[in-house]
């Protein structure tokens, strides 16, 4: 059987590709001469065709297709365009941004009846079902696409789903039903030729038998699957099987073909920005050194797998979170939509039952005087009532407002405690833990005292960043706290600038970096909180060593106009995205990634948000200019003392 599959795999991958690559070929002939609706058509082919292979040129090929579909009115391509857009932002992991496309599209599809296109849009609101580990929710969406696209004859959306069913049965660790789907697409796409596909099913069934410990069959369908991952181009797919083969050559004892194809993978995903499958290369790199006992490119290799990994774990996070606020907030308008027809339903039936009532009112002319009298005491009645549903909508408006309220602050509670959370399960747990691991192998004799001699200096920039974030949170929350009070004193700036830079002089010395004075008052004095200050003094001086590359100059300025004292700090570092100094600088409190300094220092991310605040407590304001690759100049603006005033 895994002989029969194999085959199969290599003669439908053959062709499939140049069938493909011949379709992308006339689709870009067709180009540039098309216009109107055979133009849409093309546009919508080729960003489908290419959203597996060339991510930015399917983007803006798909892009061009929903702006000239929504100028021409056709609903049919405009659900098209809005599907490939929400599949590619799926692949960038941006998971709010595609469930709104996605969302957008299957109402367009639903609406038009294009059952076609609602199955692959299904298809991506199951992915994201996945990336949310709902795998059996995600699988009730894969077989709804399945059978929609089977019934419209889609061949292309059929295999596409069965493969994601197997993929979700995997996670469950249900390997016959993973099996059994991905040998029915794997059949299926025989006819339909599509590489890209095919490679998937393929890395299932490597990974149904390397789960078994079935370790020949997976070594032997996962070096079918490379080859063909190679010839095809297709980057994603040699990233996610050079780190598999890898731990399979290792498990199998064959540890130098390991590490040749996991170096490959490494250097693979660093070129395509494939943080995911590099930080898995980096672990079973550092297995590898750990087999023939060179520890210390194990620790090297498992470092940065940490690093990595850390950065993963908390995109994710707030990833899934952002996605689940969306699905629930989509839930909850829907919820209002369907409560909002309930009540005009029962107006409706108020309406026509008045209706009935003055029709019997004006038949009975008999009853006339006593109907009167009758309607005036009902009329009374209805006034108090409605007078008595005034006063409760208004009480209701009233506890909906108070709740509101409460639930901003509660939310706002929430987002500091998360931040502390995340602060202690990251940041700080990682070095300690980094630490315990080289404390607990020098004593179990792992290890030995050179050995560790050489590791001490790993050990105190963990031990350094831990002590930096520490006490980043401390003053942070202490000024959360109920009760604080500023402390404000006149103090003189230079000295509290050159205290600080004596305490980053051993990194200043590792990265060979040289402070240059350009213009810098050694009695200015400025009126604030001298312990707060000093933290965004110290913060700010310690981001512009971690963003400087080694050798580089930060210069130091000041200046006093209006009564107002200006200091700035300018590096030479890897700088800032406009989108990235927008954020930092908003009013809203921003939970902001922290990216890896050029020594690969980590960060919390709290540092600038610390500034920022403590700055503003101050009466003071914040200044970043900057530019990629060029440098970045922060600048805070401080009351001067009354003393230099005067």
């Amino acid at each position: 059987m895994k002989r029969i599959l194999l085959f199969l795999f290599i003669l439908s991958t053959s062709f499939g590709a140049l069938a493909q690559i011949q379709a992308i070929d006339s689709l870009k002939q067709l180009l540039p001469t098309a216009k109107g609706e055979e133009r849409l058509t093309v546009l919508n082919d080729l960003s489908f065709y290419l959203r597996e292979i060339e991510q930015q040129e399917a983007f803006n090929y798909a892009t061009e297709a929903e702006k000239l579909a929504q100028s021409l009115n056709n609903t049919l391509e405009e659900a098209k365009a809005k599907e490939n857009l929400g599949w590619i932002f799926y692949r960038r992991g941006q998971w709010q941004k595609s469930f709104n496309y996605s969302k957008e599209a299957y109402k367009l599809a639903v609406d038009g009846n294009n059952l076609e296109e609602a199955a692959r849009v299904l298809n991506s609101m199951g992915a994201l079902y996945y990336e949310q580990q709902n795998y059996s929710m995600a699988i009730v969406q894969f077989k709804k696409a399945y059978e929609i696209s089977d019934q419209m004859g889609d061949l292309y959306t059929m295999i596409r789903s069965l493969n994601n069913v197997a993929l979700n049965f995997l996670r469950l660790n249900e390997l016959d039903s993973a099996l059994a789907y991905t040998s029915i697409a794997f059949e299926a796409n025989k006819s339909a030729g599509s590489p890209y596909l095919l490679s998937f099913s393929n890395r299932i069934i490597g990974d149904v038998f390397f789960a078994r410990n079935q370790l020949d069959s997976a070594e032997m369908i996962y070096e079918e699957a490379l080859k063909n991952g190679i010839a095809q181009g297709i980057s994603s797919v040699q990233a996610s099987l050079f780190y598999r083969l890898g731990d399979t050559y290792l498990l199998n004892g064959k540890q130098e073909m390991a590490k040749e194809v996991l170096l490959r993978g490494i250097d693979v995903s660093m070129q395509n920005g494939l943080i995911d499958e590099l930080s898995k290369s980096h672990k079973s790199l550092a297995e590898y050194y750990r087999q023939i006992g060179d520890y210390k490119n194990a620790f090297e290799q498992q470092s940065k797998f940490v690093t990595l990994n850390d950065s993963i774990m908390n995109k994710s996070s707030r990833d899934r979170l952002a996605l689940m606020q969306g699905m629930f907030e989509d839930d909850l308008e829907q919820s209002e939509l369907d409560l909002l027809v309930a009540q005009n339903e029962n107006q409706a039936t108020r309406l026509a039952l008045n209706r009935k009532i003055i029709f019997l009112v004006s038949a009975g002319s008999v009853l006339i005087l006593a109907l009167l009298v009758w309607l005036f005491y009902l009329n009374r009645n209805i006034k108090k009532k409605n007078a008595d549903l005034l006063l409760q909508k208004q009480q209701i408006r009233k506890q909906n407002e108070d709740l509101e309220t409460k639930s901003i602050q509660l939310q706002e509670i929430n987002q500091t405690k998360n931040k502390l959370f995340s602060i202690i399960g990251h940041d700080l747990r990682g070095p300690v833990g980094q630490v315990k691991s080289i404390v607990d192998s020098l004593i179990a004799g792992y290890i030995s005292q050179d050995e560790f001699d050489e590791l001490i200096q790993h050990l105190k920039v963990d031990v350094d960043t831990v002590y930096f974030t520490l006490n980043n949170t401390l003053k942070w929350s202490l000024a959360q706290m109920e009760g604080f009070k500023l402390q404000k004193v006149d103090f003189n700036l230079y000295q509290l600038v050159c205290d600080n830079i004596k305490l980053i002089s051993p990194k200043l010395r590792d990265k060979s970096i040289e402070i240059e004075y350009i213009s810098l008052f050694t009695d200015l004095q400025i009126y604030a909180d001298r312990d707060l200050i000093e933290v965004v003094i110290r913060n700010i001086l310690n981001n512009a060593v971690k963003y400087s590359k080694p050798g580089d100059t930060i210069q130091l300025s000041e200046e006093v106009d209006n009564n107002l004292v200006t200091w700035c700090v300018k590096d030479q570092g890897i700088g800032m995205e406009e989108d990235q100094i927008n954020e930092l600088l908003s009013p809203d409190y921003v939970i902001s990634d922290s990216k890896l300094g050029t020594k690969m220092e980590k960060g919390s991310g709290l540092g600038l948000q610390i500034c920022k605040e403590f700055i503003r407590m101050n009466d003071g304001e914040l200044f970043i200019n900057s530019q990629q690759g060029e440098g970045t100049q922060v600048c805070v603006r401080l009351p001067a003392s009354e003393l230099l005033i005067n």
